[in-house]
This record gives C-alpha cells, sequence and structure tokens, in this order.
C-alpha cells in the first residue's frame, strides 16, 4: 500500500477488518439458541415425545424428535385425509400433555 509521501499515489490508510468467522463457536451458539431450555414431554395418548420451551405464557415452541405422521395417530389422520403436516398445530392430547408439564412446573415458563 502506498503512503503519503513514498512517491506512489496517496491512499487512505484505513483498511476493513478481516471477517471474523469462528464456525465452531458459531455451531455452539445456533445449537445452544435452538436447543437451551427445552424439555421432554410425552404426549398421554400415543407414543410420541417432542421438546417444549416455553418463551412467555403465551408462546410454546415444540420441535418433534420423529415424524409426528409416524407416532402420532392424531396427525396420522389428518395427513392421510391431505391436509399438510406443517400446517398441523398439534393433537388435543399433546397440547394437554404439554399444558400439563407446564402447570406442573415441568417446563418452566420465564417470567411466570
Amino acid at each position: 500500500m502506498s503512503r503519503p509521501g513514498d512517491g506512489g499515489p496517496a491512499r487512505s490508510l484505513w483498511a476493513k477488518a478481516p471477517d471474523y468467522r469462528d464456525p465452531e463457536g458459531s455451531a455452539a451458539e445456533a445449537r445452544d439458541f435452538l436447543e437451551s431450555g427445552l424439555t421432554p414431554v410425552h404426549c398421554g395418548g400415543c407414543a410420541s415425545e417432542v421438546l417444549v420451551r416455553k418463551a412467555s405464557a403465551v408462546q410454546t415452541s415444540v420441535q418433534w424428535r420423529s415424524d409426528p405422521a409416524a407416532t402420532c395417530p392424531a396427525f396420522a389422520a389428518r395427513v392421510a385425509a391431505g391436509e399438510p403436516g406443517a400446517r398441523i398445530d398439534t393433537c388435543p392430547m399433546l397440547r394437554t400433555a404439554i399444558e400439563h408439564a407446564v402447570a406442573s412446573g415441568a417446563v418452566v415458563v420465564p417470567g411466570a
């Protein structure tokens, strides 16, 4: 890089810092964000187990550990009837199991 007074064209000494990438740290942060606070909840009506996190009293995150249409009869029936699985919120028995887990304190609601 030429500097003022060295005979070359005058240029600014400012340079953008190199991108900082920490793939292991970024992956760990993503895992922590996606998995922290998740509690296993078993449905009382079938063999389904989901991971549940409450961000507030009204917001619930549910991550299925398997294909819900393969383990939940309510999901299977709705998918067989042509309803897209991704649009099915949950089944009533699983909702009841999640509500029970919240009421018992197994699933923690922040600020509650």
